[in-house]
This record gives structure tokens, C-alpha cells and sequence, in this order.
């Protein structure tokens, strides 16, 4: 058994080892007058560390209701959920469906702005009422819905897709 060497002059809430780095290492936290074990660490394993180490985790655990968010370069936060609305999506009215074209512009319904699903399979589509199969019916590239067969004049169209905001 390998004896600690605790630093010299910690401060408040230094934890020791820094990165544990394997289950079954104890870390210990300074308090001001002396080292407590942390009970609750987090370890991925020897084959996981690596993508452990990739990120600054909090020092901190969150609060009731909060989630680990990360900012796309590596540092995690606790955050609140964003909460989902659903939109209403129709075509844009420049481009009826006349029976031979098989790809229009998804506008927020009511209006003639643009709307993109995201990701782009985040969309349920309905023809003459009757919802469509994806990747077998139409995908979703950007803004523009591509049916596989262009749908028959007069058809019907709408579409609901969810934003978190």
C-alpha cells in the first residue's frame, strides 16, 4: 500500500487527487482544518478516462431539477431543461402542389418564413390527413421538404415540428 502525500498548504475545498482517474481511488476535499473524504466521485474506468478527462466537470453537484448542459467545447455546467413547444408547419403558398413538383419550402404555418426542423428527422408529416413515412415518403434537407412522389393537386398538407427554447 502506497502511503498519501497531501499538499503542503491546501486550500479550502482543494480536492486531492485532482483527477482520480480509477473506481476505487479516494479523493479527499481540505475543509480549512483538515481532509475529508468525498463520497460521491465519478470514474469511467481505464478504457472511459480519456473521454472523461475531455471535459471540465463541475465542482459541484446541481440542483433539483437542473442538467449536466455542456457548451460544445468541453466545459459542463448544471443548467435548467429548455422547455418544447410544438410549430405548426405548412408549405410555402408561392409553390402549390400541382401534381409534378416534389420539393417545397417548410414555413411556420400563417406565415412565409422559413422553418428548419432540427435535427431534420424532428418533423411528423401529414398528406390528406394521413401521416407519411420518413425517408420512404420525403426527407427534410434544410428548410425544403422532398417528396419521394410529387402529391396530387388539391392534396392536403401540414406538419408539426418541436423547438426547445
Amino acid at each position: 500500500m502506497t502511503a498519501l502525500i497531501f499538499p503542503t498548504t491546501p486550500t479550502v475545498g482543494q480536492r486531492f487527487p485532482v483527477n482520480p482517474g480509477t473506481a476505487g481511488i479516494s479523493q479527499w476535499q481540505w475543509t480549512g482544518t483538515r481532509w475529508n473524504a468525498v463520497l460521491s466521485t465519478v470514474s469511467l474506468g481505464p478504457t472511459n478516462q480519456d473521454a472523461f478527462n475531455a471535459y471540465e466537470w463541475p465542482n459541484t453537484d446541481g440542483t433539483v431539477g437542473t442538467q449536466l448542459t455542456t457548451d460544445g467545447t468541453g466545459n459542463l455546467t448544471w443548467a435548467v431543461p429548455g422547455t418544447g413547444t410544438l410549430v405548426a408547419l405548412s408549405i410555402d403558398s408561392a409553390t402549390p402542389f400541382d401534381g409534378l413538383t416534389t420539393s417545397f419550402t417548410l414555413v411556420t404555418s400563417g406565415t412565409s418564413t422559413p422553418f428548419t426542423p432540427f435535427p431534420s428527422t424532428n418533423i411528423v408529416v401529414f398528406l390528406g390527413g394521413v401521416p407519411q413515412t420518413p425517408a420512404a415518403a420525403y426527407s427534410v434537407t434544410g428548410s425544403t421538404i422532398n417528396f419521394v412522389s410529387a402529391p396530387p393537386i388539391g392534396t392536403t398538407f401540414y406538419a408539426i415540428s418541436s423547438v426547445v427554447v
